[in-house]
């Protein structure tokens, strides 16, 4: 859906990375989800984003898989990303997981006992690990969430500004979460509400708001500067002897110019159609919010102020502002209270 989504305004292009060189067409380049980079897939990345050009990286610690022994989803840590390079430019992905008490809820078999027979069951609960943002814990001044009210990061993971890498470029924390919110260091996702009645997970003696995606705009340093080139695999090699053998390597660029950026979202997983498919069950059309931001984001890199403008004065999914117990079931007397008064008042007419 996210390529989709794209495809409506830009050309889309999957780009082979394995080459060493983004091609030099390339506007925008969205890494999804990056595992078992090689060093030439991440130098391809760096010295692309060295000649000045705009990079988003939607990329947590961990990663969906299929849980063998429960039947539904588990979580996996995701290995040979880009944690090493994001760490270079001055931002590093946490090895952890964002729970939070204002979530978006999730689909979780429960069983129920029923007669004699005990029944699997599917039933929405809370879910601490799809954070629910709204614009309070949003960069609302940043055009990339322009006109965005709510969006859901599914399975994130905080990240951390290094302030002295970044002193002199333009850094927005774009999203956070609430002040309620902890960290989990392990991959289960599976709630046990029979150990942990409220939220089906222990939750953290310490909360705090955690930054979950950051924009950067400024002059990157490169991180191969001093390094010899990275070794190419034997087969690319092959294959590119008879096309180049004479060609000299460019040299590294060691500092990006003051017009690249960069964009880091701490999920891997808030842009998954499997995800998007639960949402919608659940949410409805909540989930274009999430594709909208990425949109945003291409047109706030290309310089797009057109587009930008368009979607201002456009149309989002919107959701109720979310409330607490006790306001609940102030709403919950409040709507009782308003039908006895409606029937008093058709008794007394009616007498």
């Amino acid at each position: 859906q996210l390529r989709d989504a794209l495809a409506q305004e830009y050309e889309v292009r999957t780009v082979d990375l394995e080459s060493g060189r983004v091609p030099n067409d390339i506007d925008m380049l969205i890494l999804v989800a990056p595992e078992n980079m090689s060093d030439m897939a991440l130098f391809a990345i760096d010295q692309y984003l060295m000649r000045g050009g705009s990079v988003f990286v939607a990329a947590g610690a961990y990663g969906l898989t299929y849980d063998q022994y429960s039947g539904g989803l588990g979580l996996r840590q995701l290995e040979g990303g880009l944690g090493d390079l994001l760490a270079s430019y001055g931002i590093r992905i946490e090895p952890s997981l964002v729970m939070d008490t204002q979530n978006e809820p999730f689909p979780v078999p429960v069983a129920r006992q029923v007669g004699e027979q005990v029944v699997q069951e599917l039933q929405a609960i809370p879910y601490p690990f799809f954070v629910d943002i709204r614009s309070d814990g949003m960069a609302t001044e940043s055009q990339i969430l322009s006109n965005l009210t709510a969006l859901t990061l599914n399975w994130a993971s905080p990240l951390t500004i290094d302030e002295a890498a970044n002193a002199d470029r333009e850094v927005v924390a774009l999203l956070r979460s609430t002040a309620n919110a902890w960290t989990q260091a392990d991959a289960n996702i599976q709630p046990n509400f029979d150990l942990y009645p409220e939220w089906g997970f222990p939750m953290g003696t310490a909360t705090q708001p955690y930054t979950l995606a950051v924009s950067v705009r400024g002059s990157f340093g490169s991180y191969f500067a001093g390094k010899p080139y990275p070794s190419k695999p034997a087969e690319t090699v092959e294959e590119m002897a008879s096309e180049a053998a004479d060609e000299p390597l460019p040299p590294i660029i060691e500092r990006s110019p003051e017009t690249a950026r960069l964009v880091v979202a701490g999920s891997s997983e808030f842009l998954n159609d499997l995800v998007f498919s639960v949402s919608s069950s659940m949410m409805g059309d909540r989930y274009l919010n999430n594709l909208k931001m990425v949109q945003n984001i291409v047109a706030w890199a290309t310089e797009d102020q057109d587009l930008l403008e368009i979607r201002a004065r456009g149309t989002s999914a919107r959701v109720l502002a979310a409330l607490s117990e006790g306001e609940q079931r102030g709403w919950e007397i409040a709507n009782y209270a308003v039908v006895l008064l409606g029937l008093g008042v058709v008794a007394v007419i009616t007498a």
